[in-house]
């Protein structure tokens, strides 16, 4: 018997409240939605997807679609807003099944189900276990669930990640309407932009970053059907492409595979590598081939400029090495973005001071610094958590782009320390004169001047 499910989107917009730059704020379609409603199309279930940053009234759709199942997905940022999004569904009506799925849900799956009004929390990949429990299928049969039953918790040990990933339907875009989102001028040169996955899984040790969900071993989808999926979002009406996987160079091969029939097919469409690539699984013969098939910025995850740091973390990567890829990749003809960190592990007042320095020293057109916060579910948390650090379980403090001093404690340095220098890093890096004038000109030609200067006029620097 076919279902009426609804997958929701839960809103952002409380979390970047206090972040230093607003317009840097991602508000794009959600590729997990339209990724987990997909197999439930195929099946014949009636599927709708409910973004709450656009459309906030959940109310109204309850009343409206009646579903029999909601799907939520959310990280541990966004808990306190699943939990009010949970309890609205269960008031309306308590036959309504609530799945949960995300990075937080698979971190704590145990402690989801106990803190909110939640049926099943779906661990890992949810594509088909979703489906299955839309299905109707036995819910002690379904690997990678936990799930409330006669008053107690019931945990499945998880199954196997999906090899075959071209086994996946194309992602649901037409049950979103992608004309109502506008991405920043900062992060985008078209709109709407959407996010496109070739691939899942990431080996490298990074241990602030959680593989929980994805894992570590790299799969990826072929070149013919990473095409398809872009004629068919292209298509669709999206006018650039943002790549959301976690190491999409990581086959370096594969990766001008992929752009070498982006220009044999002649497709014409800006994209951008937004979640970053790694300094070290790139040459020149790649960013050339990836700026003549439409990429115009590439992402880095830099982080640090105390190669100490670097090592410590297991970054896997020299600061020479940065130095030499970035130039590259500048002189190539793309834009370079630079993601750095505040807080990691073993960081120092001096530390934070060469990170600062090496990041201006560096060709970038942009940079970033978030602060580092133990998310659950990861080896970084883990270890603060065994160690006495950790502060609070209270979600809702986990930003990455505010101070952390309320979550736990560093073990190496203050959070005084800290918060000087990351309100520093900001100024130092875009408030200097030849930084200042580039960055006009190149908006100037661009159109983008004064969206820019809007941008600019409501950071908090």
């Amino acid at each position: 018997m076919n279902k009426k499910v609804l997958l929701i989107n839960p809103s952002q917009f409380q979390s970047y409240t206090n972040v230093k730059i607003k317009g840097g704020a991602i508000y794009s379609p959600s590729l997990t939605l339209a990724v987990l409603a997909a197999p439930l199309v195929k099946a014949g279930h009636n599927v709708r997807i409910l973004d709450l940053n656009k459309e906030p009234d959940l109310d109204s759709v309850l009343k409206t679609f009646s579903p029999d199942f909601v799907g939520i997905t959310f990280t541990t940022l966004l808990f306190e807003e699943a939990r009010r999004i949970c309890r609205m569904i269960k008031s309306y009506s308590k036959d309504i099944i609530i799945i949960s799925g995300g990075a937080h849900s698979t971190a704590l799956p145990t402690e989801t189900l106990k803190e909110l009004d939640i049926d099943i929390a779906v661990i890992g990949e949810g594509d088909f276990s979703l489906l299955k429990i839309i299905n109707g299928e036995n819910t002690d049969t379904i690997p990678g669930i936990t799930c409330k039953k006669d008053g107690e918790i019931k945990i499945n040990p998880c199954g196997d990640y999906i090899e075959d990933l071209d086994s996946l339907p194309l992602p649901a875009w037409d049950l979103i309407n992608i004309s109502q989102y506008k991405t920043t001028p900062l992060l985008s040169r078209a709109s709407p932009a959407g996010w496109i996955e070739t691939s899942r899984g990431c080996p490298y040790t990074c241990g602030y970053c959680t593989k929980n969900i994805f894992g570590t071993k790299f799969r990826f989808k072929s070149v013919n059907r990473v095409i398809e999926e872009i004629e068919h979002m292209l298509k669709l009406g999206f006018k650039e492409l943002h790549i959301a996987d976690d190491n999409f160079t990581m086959d370096t091969a594969r990766a001008k595979q992929i752009c070498e029939e982006i220009l044999r097919r002649n497709l014409k469409f800006p994209w951008a590598t937004v979640t970053g690539i790694r300094i070290d699984r790139v040459d020149k013969e790649l960013l050339e081939l990836m700026y003549k098939a439409g990429c115009y910025r590439v992402y880095f995850g830099i982080e640090s400029g105390d190669q100490t740091i670097l090592n410590k973390i297991k970054k896997g990567i020299s600061l020479n090495k940065i130095r030499e890829v970035v130039e590259m990749s500048k002189n190539t003809g793309l834009e370079v973005f630079g993601f750095f960190m505040a807080a990691l592990p073993g960081e120092t007042e001096d530390s934070i001071k060469k990170t600062i320095a090496f990041a201006k020293s560096l060709p970038l057109d942009m940079a970033k610094m978030s602060i580092t916060v133990p998310l659950p579910g990861t080896a970084l948390f883990k270890e603060l958590d065994k160690g006495g650090f950790i502060k609070t379980y209270d979600w809702s403090k986990y930003n990455l782009y505010v101070p952390a001093r309320d979550v736990y404690q560093h073990p190496t340095v203050s959070w005084d320390i800290v918060e000087k220098y990351f309100n520093r890093f900001y100024r130092e890096f875009y408030f200097r004169p030849g930084y200042m004038l580039n960055f006009a000109k190149k908006n100037l030609i661009r159109k983008d001047f004064f969206s820019m200067v809007k941008i600019l006029l409501e950071t908090k620097w």
